[in-house]
């Protein structure tokens, strides 16, 4: 009887262990096809923003099978079939978590083309500068009637607001609103007051409105109601409340 016993409680834990096992490695794939279905958003996006650009559709198609090809080449480098080599149960997530780590690489490479690139970048090459993008694809700020300025990530919606020490682009970048994640996260643009997806995370810091100056808006920075600094910002990515 103690021995039936045993290899009961052997099998519900072989079974218990096994159902664990292939959560996982679902839930690895979930995540890898979210990365998939997020690339693939872009990629229809790029198609939307550049439609009159032929050539350039072109080549993005070429270079979208020519990664995908590049892709699968990788995963099978890092994984080979091999005939004497037992990967373990783990496998399906190390497989799923190396495709979603060049899935995201690819994602990063491809936002350039939706972000587009500012004014006087020599190297832009069919990458739109931030003028050119078309409205529909921005996702804007609102100004409110007291002049407060809030924005909302909108994940359909792409937005990359720089606050400029200078009515110029290409002076100090002094802070940045962005809804890509390698904009964000580390600070790269170095900005004296942080990087943010929106104003909901920024750390006690607001925004207001001052005034319009040519292609810019004058904002305020403030920090517990104190002014810290003001900056200019591209008025394209603004749009005032009930107007």
């Amino acid at each position: 009887m103690k021995k039936t016993y045993a290899f009961l409680i052997l099998i519900s834990s072989f079974t218990s262990f096994s159902q664990t096992q292939t959560e996982m490695n679902q839930q690895a794939y979930d995540e890898f096809n979210k990365s998939d279905k997020k690339l693939n958003e872009v990629y229809s996006k790029i198609k939307s923003i550049y439609k009159t650009d032929t050539l350039f559709l072109q080549k993005l198609k070429s270079s979208q099978l020519a990664w995908i090809q590049f892709r699968d080449a990788e995963l099978e480098m890092k994984f080979p079939p091999y005939t004497n080599k037992n990967y373990g149960s783990i496998h399906p997530i190390c497989r799923a978590q190396f495709l979603q780590e060049l899935t995201e690489k690819r994602i990063k490479t491809l936002q350039n083309w939706v972000a587009g690139t500012e004014e006087g970048d020599a190297c832009n090459g069919s990458i739109k500068i931030i003028e050119q993008i078309d409205p529909r694809y921005m996702g804007k700020a609102t100004i409110e009637e007291n002049g407060s300025i809030w924005l909302t990530g909108n994940m359909k919606r792409d937005h990359r607001i720089f606050g400029y020490k200078h009515k110029d682009l290409h002076s100090e970048k002094m802070i940045l609103l962005s809804i890509f994640t390698n904009e964000v996260e580390n600070n790269p643009f170095n900005c004296k007051y942080g990087a943010y997806y929106d104003t909901s995370g920024m750390d006690n810091i607001n925004l207001k409105y001052i005034s319009t100056e040519d292609n810019f808006i004058k904002v305020a920075i403030l920090k517990n109601k104190e002014k810290l600094d003001e900056v200019y910002m591209l008025k394209k990515w603004f749009e005032f409340e009930n107007k």
